[in-house]
């Protein structure tokens, strides 16, 4: 009887470990001083057929970004300030030709790309208040790029749910999404991201995301720009820290006939970005 319930509490303690409870809500734990470090790192291509001609472009774009939180409101809204510490563009043209740039090492870089970029590196380019289920309340300054864009990409890629995470849990994100210049001229379309929660540990949590978009315009030429801001993966929230740990997002689209029979663009992009410690 006792050996019975020796096993019997056992087993309820493995279980208990390998699928603990979470009781309360997750929230981004923002510290006033706090600077968060991420690394970048995107390959996109774009492939455009129109008649006999075929038009490829690809680029790899490395950067390292921080985030630097300013202070925090007794609501939990954080004013954080973004820089970029390193950043790397490798585009190569339809001819072949790589054209570089590189901050750490300027001298290697295509001049006129080192002019017009070396200008975003080791200074603030946005502020931004941000609450701690990573919505952004107010975008305060955005020096490359509309407003907009933090919109269109959440900073830390997904907002948390109002309930505590368990698997299966799902939510969404309604919101406006915005093509600016030069892809578009402002066109606004409602746009809906789901999550859902793929699995919880004590420490992380798994959560895949989906981007969709209601009312997509009836000319495929003008869902061209549309297809870039449509990506869909998995993020690793760390409960513990309070901190996006990783993404992984994808896009793979194609469209068929955008001008006219017989041509076609794809667009296809692999995106992630890793927590690099605090500094």
């Amino acid at each position: 009887m006792v050996h019975r319930l020796i096993l019997t509490l056992l087993a309820g303690f493995l279980i208990a470990e390998s699928s603990p409870a979470q009781t309360s809500a997750p929230r981004f734990h923002w510290q006033a001083g706090q600077v968060l470090i991420y690394r970048v790192e995107q390959v996109t291509s774009a492939a455009e057929v129109v008649g006999d001609n075929k038009v490829q472009t690809k680029t790899k774009l490395n950067l390292t970004k921080k985030w630097q939180v300013k202070s925090v409101d007794k609501s939990g809204v954080a004013t954080l300030e973004m820089s970029l510490t390193l950043l790397r563009i490798e585009n190569t043209k339809p001819d072949g030709e790589p054209l570089i740039f590189d901050s750490a090492n300027p001298d290697k870089s295509n001049p006129e790309m080192s002019k017009e970029l070396s200008k975003y590196v080791d200074k603030p380019l946005a502020a931004l208040r941000i609450d701690s289920q990573g919505k952004v309340v107010e975008v305060k300054e955005s020096k490359f790029g509309p407003p907009s864009r933090f919109e269109n990409e959440l900073p830390f890629v997904l907002t948390l749910p109002d309930s505590a995470l368990k698997e299966g849990l799902s939510w969404e994100r309604a919101y406006t999404l915005t093509v600016a210049p030069p892809q578009g001229a402002g066109e606004k379309y409602n746009a809906t991201q789901k999550f859902v929660c793929k699995s919880v540990a004590a420490d992380a949590a798994s959560i895949t995301m989906t981007t969709g978009v209601k009312d997509l315009p009836e000319a495929l030429l003008d869902q061209v720009p549309l297809m870039q801001l449509q990506p869909q993966g998995e993020v690793v929230f760390d409960v513990k820290k309070g901190l996006m740990r990783t993404a992984r997002l994808t896009i793979e689209k194609e469209l068929k006939g955008h001008q006219g029979e017989g041509s076609s663009y794809r667009f296809q992009s692999a995106y992630t970005e890793e927590y690099a410690g605090d500094k």
